[in-house]
């Protein structure tokens, strides 16, 4: 790690650690191209989650640098990694629960993985049909946005240092993840839980890169807690899904036994051999058992981290915040200030008349470059 990273502006450190993300999902880009990794898609992924949590939590710092227009296209290539990844973990999990099944609930289980099945197929072959053309102009484009920044240093007043950002920063996401939990009312609040994930992600993210030893501990804790909300986000996923399958199986059931029924000469052993074949008992096994899974998740959810559980832990990130950049002080009321006689303005051929000195930084462009490691 570079130890005088946190010392840096914002703008230049923010850049960096942005890069080094871009990187990964670079190096694990050509990585996809091999069927038999199984971790490339998800290396990838989560370069691209960093860098995306990244580029949203120094936002202020690098608005000018990324254009809406480019934000879009780096989350819509993100999001079109999503569903094939997405649905093989629902696959890994019900594959799982084969052995707790009886053989009569199996058929259910073979029906839905069919189905999950083919829909990660044909969201893999969208990804793979888009993902070799856009990806490395997307790259190209950032790492070119990136690697260049301009910026004004006011000589009269101290500029903020990238450890300073960053405790504002973890402020703020804290603060965040702190009123998602107090949000949570049971095991069924998806939309809560699921922010809460995200806000955890995002603090996770934030202080990895730094890899401090007084934040070693909250970094953990905030893993295992993003862990247990994303569990429980795969647990509400697939409830759903189970519950529009169940539909489906149901009405499909219902239309080929009057198919039968109302034939010209009706077949009472395949009428029975149909109602025998119900795939609904499977699905509701299943469902049951991933009901089972949601509350035991949500009751290790509630005894560790809501309900006030969780005080020590936020008391633990103001600490390290507190480390990294004492807090601002509150404005002081009174009427705003009349700007100093030149301030604001860009000269630098009059360094002691003029406020502002411009600054152009420059790193560097090509991947492979050296820069900070932060892993």
């Amino acid at each position: 790690m570079d130890t005088d990273l946190l010392s840096r502006p914002p703008e230049e450190g923010a850049r960096l650690i942005a890069l080094s993300w871009l990187d990964q999902a670079a190096a694990a880009f050509p990585r996809l191209q091999d069927p038999a990794d199984t971790e490339a898609l998800h290396d990838f992924r989560v370069g691209l989650r960093r860098l995306r949590s990244c580029l949203r939590s120094y936002r202020a710092y690098l608005e000018k640098s990324l254009p809406k227009k480019l934000r879009r296209r780096l989350r819509d290539l993100a999001a079109s990694t999503g569903p094939g990844r997405d649905t093989e973990v629902q696959i890994e999990w019900l594959r799982s629960r084969s052995r707790h099944l009886g053989s009569y609930h199996r058929t259910g289980l073979a029906w839905i993985l069919g189905r999950l099945e083919e829909r990660m197929r044909a969201a893999n072959e969208e990804m793979s049909a888009s993902l070799p053309k856009e990806f490395p102009r997307l790259e190209k484009d950032l790492r070119e946005r990136l690697s260049t920044y301009h910026t004004e240093i006011r000589l009269a007043q101290p500029s903020p240092t990238l450890a300073e950002a960053t405790a504002n920063i973890l402020r703020l996401q804290a603060r965040e993840l702190e009123s998602h939990l107090a949000l949570v009312d049971g095991p069924e609040d998806e939309f809560e839980a699921h922010e809460a994930r995200i806000s955890a992600k995002r603090l996770r993210y934030l202080l990895e890169p730094f890899d401090l030893p007084e934040a070693a501990a909250l970094v953990k804790k905030t893993k295992k807690l993003q862990e247990i909300l994303g569990e429980l986000h795969d647990a509400h996923v697939l409830e759903t899904e189970l519950s529009e399958s169940l539909q489906i199986a149901a009405s499909e059931r219902v239309r080929r036994l009057l198919e039968v029924s109302l034939s010209d000469a009706p077949d009472d052993a395949l009428i029975r051999a149909e109602r025998r074949r119900a795939l609904e008992s499977g699905l509701l096994a299943l469902a049951r058992l991933n009901r089972g899974r949601r509350n035991r998740l949500f009751g290790e959810l509630e005894a560790d981290w809501l309900e006030g559980k969780a005080t020590e832990f936020f008391e633990e990130a103001a600490g390290v915040a507190e480390r990294l950049g004492p807090h601002p002080p509150a404005p002081s009321p009174g009427p705003p200030s009349t700007p100093s006689p030149g301030e604001g303005e860009t000269d630098t051929s009059k360094k002691k008349q003029g406020e502002v000195e411009v600054v152009e930084a420059v790193q560097p462009s090509e991947p492979g470059t050296r820069r900070p490691r932060f892993m």
